[in-house]
């Protein structure tokens, strides 16, 4: 296996590449507690594709590199994440025991069926959960493959940004990781979480457990909308319509809390709002709360971004892996 997903010092920044926008965080590393050194977001020109994989590297990179900039980044080595498009997963199970030649047969074999394209053309990867499965001398194996073109795409990116790829990973793993490591009490129920990740069009919800995203929908709203009690009527409709479809999939746990992230997170009482209308714990996105910070940071301005910056964050923590 080339490793692309799975390599691993003291300062990564991550970098989460929306369509609308380039997310960073620059961490550091010093006795196991984590300091923020910078942060940025910028805005990417629109395209007519869900991801920037269509435009071209350098067209990116510039916008990427003024985020660098104007946050100060120092670090050089960067984790990115491939889009959810461009990305198809599978979970399978093996015997336990087995060696590394016989599992990365077994991931061979498992990609040849259910890849749209030939496994030369492909950048695989797969790691074991050992703990995920439930049948007694068996062993759950998570496959993750890509088009070898698409990493390309961002290994070209992060060069012409003047950065290496220390990590190419997946951006629900990136998101699950973030989740897994925040510190809001809210968190602490033993069901799922509903991460509900605001847009300006659109909304994605995803259901973390056990320290992975398990489904991940649409809502066809987004945070656009100016007016607040309009914003939040519809964020509890789509909200509630999207939790009970995903319900009727047969979810291992029931959601036990919500999360707010991305774009209008954190407009006043949202959280507590939705608390109230669907029974849920709900609280605001901050996995900054409790860490040191770079004197040169904001404090208030960082509350107001903070939930825009969940999945960048988890992709820095990959970094220290």
């Amino acid at each position: 296996m080339s490793g692309l997903f799975s390599k691993s010092g003291q300062r990564y920044v991550g970098i989460d590449i929306g369509s609308h926008a380039i997310k960073v965080v620059e961490l550091s590393r010093a006795h196991g507690a984590f300091r923020l050194h910078a942060y940025a977001i910028e805005a990417l020109a629109p395209l007519c594709t869900e991801d920037q994989t269509g435009a071209d590297p350098k067209s990116v990179a510039q916008a990427l590199t003024m985020a660098l900039e104007r946050a100060g980044v120092v670090a050089r080595e960067a984790v990115v994440a491939v889009s959810d498009t461009q990305v198809i997963g599978k979970t399978f199970e093996v015997q336990a025991g087995l060696s590394q030649e016989e599992l990365e047969l077994h991931v061979w074999l498992e990609a040849e069926q259910y890849l749209p394209y030939a496994l030369e053309d492909a950048a695989l990867d797969f790691e074991v959960q050992e703990e995920l499965s439930i049948n007694p001398g068996q062993v759950s194996v998570l496959l993750v493959a890509c088009r070898q073109e698409t990493l390309a795409w961002y290994q070209a990116l992060l060069s012409c940004a003047g950065l290496q790829a220390r990590v190419i990973d997946v951006r629900p793993h990136a998101l699950a990781r973030a989740v897994l490591w925040m510190p809001s009490p809210a968190l602490q129920a033993s069901g799922a979480v509903a991460v509900v990740e605001f847009a300006t069009e659109t909304t994605l919800l995803s259901i973390v457990q056990q320290g992975r995203v398990t489904h991940s929908r649409q809502l066809l709203f987004g945070a656009g909308e100016p007016c607040d009690e309009i914003f939040r009527a519809l964020a509890v409709q789509h909200l509630s319509d999207g939790l009970e479809q995903i319900a009727g999939y047969g979810n291992d746990r029931p959601v036990a809390s919500i999360m707010l992230a991305g774009t209008g997170a954190s407009r006043p009482g949202l959280d507590r709002w939705i608390e109230a209308q669907l029974g849920l714990p709900a609280c605001v996105a901050n996995p900054f709360a409790f860490m040191a910070l770079d004197p040169a940071l904001a404090p208030e301005a960082l509350f107001c971004d903070a939930p825009m910056l969940l999945t960048a964050f988890g992709l820095a923590l990959r970094g220290f892996d």
